[in-house]
């Protein structure tokens, strides 16, 4: 089963399966800085998750981008925000561009070429774009759920450090946490 398949069966039951710590994901969007007016892409949004949030900053507009079209009929169902447009594509298909922040919430793991991604998403983002990469669980709870399931045991979140090393190409990498209440990581694009 491919990721698009798994999540695409599991989309109407996603919300009663993972439970997201809203004090936590509040820590995510204050340590991310967004500003009023931001044009924010949301990578893998599955059912909307972190959309209720990001609304919340005072954003121009948000687009909300999963491969699969499950997730996006069930975040559909949840909002009706002119600010938002929901969109079924694989982010490495999606070439709109501009956005201030881009945001890849609880769903990192599941990409499998992780300098492809973030050469793409530089090319998606304005010059001063921030990156965010956030899990309101540790690494070790994310990978310990991951490993459960067949579809996604392959699927693991590496330390920080790691990733901010493959981030370094393309961001320059301003915040790291990995402790075992979250996983967090941003950076600035790069200007070459």
């Amino acid at each position: 089963m491919n990721d698009r398949d798994f999540f695409n069966s599991v989309a109407a039951k996603w919300d009663e399966m993972c439970t997201h710590d809203e004090n936590k994901i509040k820590e995510i969007l204050e340590l991310s800085e967004i500003h009023i007016g931001a044009k924010i892409l949301d990578i893998a949004t599955g059912t909307g998750v972190l959309v209720k949030y990001l609304l919340n900053k005072s954003p121009k507009i948000i687009k909300a981008v999963d491969i699969s079209e499950n997730m996006i009929e069930v975040a559909k169902e949840k909002y009706d925000d002119t600010r938002v447009e929901f969109i079924v594509s694989d982010v490495m298909e999606y070439n709109e561009n501009e956005f201030d922040y881009v945001f890849i919430y609880s769903a990192y793991p599941h990409f499998k070429d992780k300098q492809k991604l973030f050469d793409h998403i530089f090319n998606l983002m304005n010059e001063n774009g921030k990156l965010v990469i956030a899990h309101s669980d540790s690494k070790e709870k994310i990978n310990a759920i991951h490993s459960n399931t067949e579809s996604v045991k392959e699927h693991k979140l590496a330390p920080v450090k790691e990733t901010a090393e493959l981030m370094s190409n393309y961001f320059k990498v301003d915040i790291m946490v990995d402790n075992n209440e979250m996983y967090y990581i941003s950076g600035i694009k790069k200007s070459f």
